[in-house]
């Protein structure tokens, strides 16, 4: 018989590291991202070539997304797989430093975007299997408050240190973040994780041991809704922070790495509070106001 006092225990030794994992990385993630424009832009491309290297990136993460989700849910090693990708998402990313060549920046993009769609899904998975689903709209939403504050921080250091030490120093906080987000992920206990329930299955379903797959999706009409919603969402949003950092440092209106800098703090410095308060709104108003 499982001794309940056990398992809270394991849940609230997973939640620091869990938590951890979400802010180191964001820059781990997406330090590079905002400055990779800048950095491009500095050795003589234009908006239409950087434009294209980043929409093969997107496109590349788009089509991985879905059986990377597969992997995660196929696999009790998620803990594993954060580690390889987040190697796989530094070493993608240095990739830049040796060449400027358009196809070498596209396979860079391409390869982290790869690296990206894993790890997203395994972070919600452990997060899953740690808090169960009765736990998961509060955890998620202070693990989206932790990524956007690593963001925010990695944004600010990569600023000043972008600023001090060229392009260079972005990469080695990147990995610095990379390697402190393998020491979070390794400090999640393995029993902590319930690998059926970061698979939606539980004994309150009755399931037969099988995930849904992709059908699930055609025949469920409140989620092909809101796919379409985060897919009008993205592309309303598209890429409009890097448009606006390209055209103010094209102008030579700033210092092009502190510049880039505060437009990602500002922006994840909202987010912060849209967490806090989407996790509220949930618990009052439900999903779909």
């Amino acid at each position: 018989m499982i001794n309940p006092g056990n398992k809270v225990n394991r849940v609230r030794l997973g939640i620091w590291p869990l938590q951890a994992l979400n802010f180191f990385m964001a820059d781990m993630q997406a330090g590079i991202g905002p400055f990779l424009s800048v950095f491009l832009l500095a050795h003589h491309w234009t908006s239409g070539p950087i434009g294209t290297v980043m929409t093969f990136g997107g496109l590349a993460g788009m089509v991985m997304t879905a059986p990377a989700g597969a992997l995660v849910d196929a696999t009790h090693r998620k803990r594993l797989l954060i580690v390889l990708t987040g190697i796989c998402t530094v070493a993608a990313s240095s990739l830049i430093l040796l060449s400027q060549e358009f196809w070498m920046i596209a396979a860079s993009q391409v390869a982290t975007a790869i690296a990206g769609a894993a790890i997203g899904p395994a972070v919600t998975g452990l997060t899953l299997g740690i808090v169960h689903q009765t736990g998961f709209p509060h955890q998620n939403a202070r693990n989206q408050a932790f990524n956007h504050a690593g963001n925010m921080v990695g944004a600010g250091l990569s600023g000043l240190l972008g600023w001090l030490y060229g392009f260079p120093a972005v990469l080695a906080l990147a990995g610095a973040f990379g390697v402190l987000s393998i020491i979070s992920v390794l400090m999640i206990p393995a029993r902590a994780i319930d690998h059926e329930a970061a698979r939606g299955l539980t004994s309150a379903t009755g399931h037969d041991g099988h995930a849904s797959g992709l059908q699930v999706l055609l025949r469920t009409k409140p989620l092909l809704i809101l796919a379409a919603s985060l897919a009008c969402f993205h592309l309303g949003n598209a890429a409009m922070l890097p448009l606006y950092g390209l055209a103010v440092v094209g102008a030579r209106q700033g210092n092009p790495t502190i510049f880039v800098a505060q437009t990602v703090v500002v922006a994840q410095a909202v987010m912060i509070l849209a967490s806090i308060f989407a996790m509220r709104l949930v618990d009052k108003r439900g999903y779909w106001l």
